[in-house]
C-alpha cells in the first residue's frame, strides 16, 4: 500500500513568522491536502536561549489567520529522550565519536550523495566534501541536523518541502538517514523569495514579518494567492483562487527552480481585487479600525463606497479619505484647468454655487446633480473644464479623485457649497 503523505512545517520560535516561512507553510499545506495527507507543525525550540513563547504564538496565530490548519503538533524540547536514544546507537556503531566535549557524526570519504529532488531533479554531492559535523554540542544541546532527521523519521514524514537554502544541508541529512537505516523522504526545495534587485529577502532587507502585512490590511485571500504564485503558476493561467480551489490544482511539478521576486505592485493588484469584491457592509467592518476620522457610519460608508476601488490595502484609507474630513490646503492654480483660464474658472465656480444652492436636499443625488451641471454648462456656454474641473478640485483639493457629482453627493449640500465658496475666494 502507498504511504499516506505526511509533510511538516518546522519553524524555530526565535523570531516572528516571516514571509518566507508563510510561503513554505502554504506549499506544505497545499501539497498535503492535495494528496489527502497530514500537515505536522513541529516547533523546533531546542535553542533555549533564543526561543520565546511570544514568537511561537505569533507563528501559530498567523498560520491560523491564513486558514492553514495543521493535523499534529510537536515540540522538539519535549523529545530529548528520543534524541539521546539514537545518539547512543550511532556511538555504538562507531558512526559518531566524541571530541572536545562534543559528539561528531562520522561521514564517508568516498562516493556520491544524490539528492533526488522533485523540483530540481537529481543533485549530486561528493561525499568527501561533507566533513564530519557536530550532532551534539559540548553543552549537551542537540544540533539541528541530527534532531531534524530523527523527527522526520519518527514522525513518518514522506516529503520534505522547504526553502532552496536548505539544499546544501540535505547531504548531511541523507547520510544520517542511511546511518539510522531509516527511509529517506522525498525532497522538494522551493525557490527563495528575492527582493526586486534579486538579492535574497532577509530580516535586514524590506518588510519580511508576516504580521506587518496583516496590520496593513491585506486580506488572507490576497496573501494566499500572492504567496502561492511566488514560484508556482496555474497551468491555465488563472491568478485568483480560494484556498480550496488551490488545493485542487496545486502540484509541485509546477514549481519553478529560479528564485521568486517579491513584487509589491502585484501584491497590491491581488489585494485590490479581493477588497473590491466586498460588499460595502463587509468592507466597512474591515475598514473601521483604520478610519481615524470622526463621522457617522452612514457618512463613512458613503466615502468608502467612492474609495474602495482605489485602496490597494486598508492601511491606505486614512491618506485617501482625509479630504472628506479635513479642511483643504491646495494651490489655487490647481483650480484652473489647462484649457481654461482664471476668469472662466471664476465664472464656472460662481454659476455652480448659484445653481447648486437652489437644489433641495431630497434632490441632492448624483443623477440630479449631473443633470443640473450638464444643463448649466451648456446654457452658459462653458466647457466641462470651466466648471467640472474646478468643482472637483474645490471639493477634494486634488486633480485625481472621484467625479465631481460623486464628491458633491458624498459631502452633502452644506459642506459642498462651503468648499466651493472657499475656492472662489482663493481665486478672487
Amino acid at each position: 500500500m502507498r504511504r499516506q503523505v505526511r509533510v511538516r512545517f518546522a519553524p524555530s520560535p526565535t523570531g516572528a513568522l516571516h514571509i518566507g516561512g508563510a510561503h513554505t507553510a502554504l506549499f506544505n499545506y497545499l501539497f498535503a491536502k492535495r494528496h489527502s495527507g497530514k500537515l505536522i507543525l513541529r516547533i523546533e525550540d531546542t535553542d533555549k536561549e533564543r526561543s520565546q513563547k511570544i514568537f511561537e504564538k505569533d507563528i501559530k496565530t498567523n498560520l491560523q489567520w491564513l486558514g492553514l490548519k495543521w493535523d499534529e503538533e510537536y515540540y522538539q524540547s519535549k523529545r530529548t529522550t528520543l534524541y539521546k536514544k539514537y545518539l547512543q546507537q550511532l556511538l555504538k556503531k562507531d558512526l559518531a565519536y566524541k571530541k572536545d566535549g562534543a559528539i561528531y557524526f562520522r561521514t564517508p570519504t568516498t562516493g556520491k550523495i544524490v539528492v533526488k529532488d522533485i523540483i530540481r531533479g537529481s543533485v549530486e554531492f561528493d561525499a568527501k566534501e561533507v566533513e564530519d559535523f557536530v550532532i551534539q554540542k559540548s553543552d549537551g544541546g542537540f544540533v539541528f541536523h541530527f534532531v531534524n532527521v530523527i523527527d522526520d523519521w519518527d514522525m513518518k514524514i514522506t516529503h520534505i518541502i522547504r526553502g532552496e537554502d536548505h539544499l546544501s544541508n540535505t547531504p548531511k541529512h541523507i547520510l544520517l538517514f542511511q546511518a539510522l537505516n531509516a527511509p529517506i523522504p522525498e525532497y522538494a526545495h522551493i525557490p527563495l523569495i528575492l527582493n526586486a534587485d534579486r538579492s535574497k529577502m532577509s530580516k535586514r532587507t524590506g518588510d519580511v514579518n508576516f504580521a506587518d502585512y496583516i496590520s496593513k490590511g491585506y486580506l488572507p485571500e490576497a496573501l494566499i494567492n500572492f504567496l502561492v504564485q511566488l514560484g508556482w503558476s496555474d497551468p491555465k493561467g488563472r491568478e485568483f483562487f480560494s484556498l480550496k480551489e488551490l488545493v485542487n490544482v496545486f502540484e509541485l511539478s509546477r514549481v519553478q527552480k529560479a528564485g521568486a521576486v517579491f513584487d509589491l505592485k502585484y501584491l497590491n493588484h491581488v489585494s485590490h481585487h479581493y477588497l473590491s469584491e466586498l460588499s460595502i457592509g463587509a468592507y466597512y467592518k474591515l475598514a473601521k479600525p483604520y478610519i481615524p476620522f470622526k463621522g457617522t457610519e452612514a457618512y463613512h460608508k458613503k466615502v468608502l463606497a467612492l474609495l474602495k476601488d482605489r485602496a490597494e490595502y486598508l492601511a491606505r484609507l486614512p491618506e485617501l479619505m482625509s479630504y472628506f474630513y479635513k479642511d483643504l490646503d491646495y494651490d489655487k492654480n490647481l483650480l484652473v484647468f489647462k484649457k481654461s483660464s482664471p476668469a472662466q474658472t471664476i465664472t464656472g465656480l460662481s454659476i455652480a454655487i448659484k445653481v447648486l444652492t437652489v437644489i433641495s436636499e431630497p434632490s441632492w443625488t448624483e443623477k440630479k446633480l449631473q443633470q443640473i451641471l450638464d444643463i448649466t454648462a451648456t446654457a452658459e456656454g462653458l466647457m466641462p473644464g470651466d466648471i467640472f474641473w474646478p468643482v472637483r478640485v474645490a471639493l477634494s483639493g486634488l486633480s485625481g479623485s472621484p467625479s465631481p457629482v460623486e464628491l458633491l453627493s458624498a459631502l452633502g449640500k452644506k459642506e459642498s457649497i462651503k468648499r466651493l465658496e472657499v475656492a472662489l475666494k482663493k481665486l478672487d
